[in-house]
């Protein structure tokens, strides 16, 4: 799915999970709009983007935010496509065996304008699930699809600092041994955390996985 192309002039600062210096928080910003708006900065080429300097995006404080929020809302779309990618991967196995799409989840974030004082609350994608039949494992299907869930966590870990991929299963499933219960974190190309939880939930029928990629949070300043 092709992220259309903004205007980006630069980004401000922020501070993203897994960030350690204002410095740092604001490059993070900085690449994660680049990266949203398909802007190409190279200082943000290798995904890390933590040597990128933060400078102020230009124009009065409602342009800013509107530019913010229509990166936001693009990483929203970017993640509803390969949802949609996903569950259309798994479309010619059998109706037990594909994968079956669950809510997209936004929330509101608060972010404060330094130049002018103003706060707004803006909307920024949160997570979406996939449920996925254990029937289908080791089908190409099955791993295409993963690929592509695996592939969105990697990219809101670049964007935001971090993800986590949150695997709920029965408990019939984990007693009788027919999932991976192990957990652990890896990291994005651009050496973000992505953390992988596995959790028994009642609400997840019997044969079933359901798989949640959730964004790390957004704080801080325009």
């Amino acid at each position: 799915m092709k992220i259309a192309k903004l205007t980006l002039i630069a980004c401000a600062a922020m501070i993203v999970s897994g960030c350690a210096t204002f410095e740092e928080a604001s490059s993070s910003l900085s690449c994660m709009l680049s990266r949203v708006t398909n802007a190409g900065d190279p200082k943000c080429a290798t995904g890390g983007g933590s040597s990128a300097p933060a400078t102020a995006i230009s124009g009065g404080h409602d342009e800013r935010f509107s530019r913010l929020q229509a990166a936001l809302n693009q990483e929203t779309q970017r993640a509803q496509g390969i949802q949609t990618q996903a569950v259309q991967a798994m479309q010619t196995l059998p109706v037990k065996q594909r994968a079956v799409a669950g809510a997209v989840l936004t929330q509101s974030v608060s972010i404060a304008d330094a130049q002018s004082g103003k706060t707004l609350q803006m909307r920024a994608f949160s997570s979406l699930s996939v449920e996925m039949p254990l029937a289908a494992k080791g089908r190409k299907e099955y791993t295409a699809a993963m690929d592509l869930l695996k592939e969105l966590a990697n990219e809101l870990a670049d964007n935001r600092g971090s993800s986590s991929i949150v695997v709920d299963q029965s408990d019939a499933d984990v007693k009788a041994g027919r999932v991976n219960t192990a957990t652990g974190t890896t990291q994005s190309k651009g050496g973000k955390p992505v953390t992988v939880i596995k959790r028994i939930d009642a609400g997840v029928p019997s044969g079933v996985e359901r798989y949640t990629i959730e964004a790390g949070a957004i704080r801080g300043k325009l």
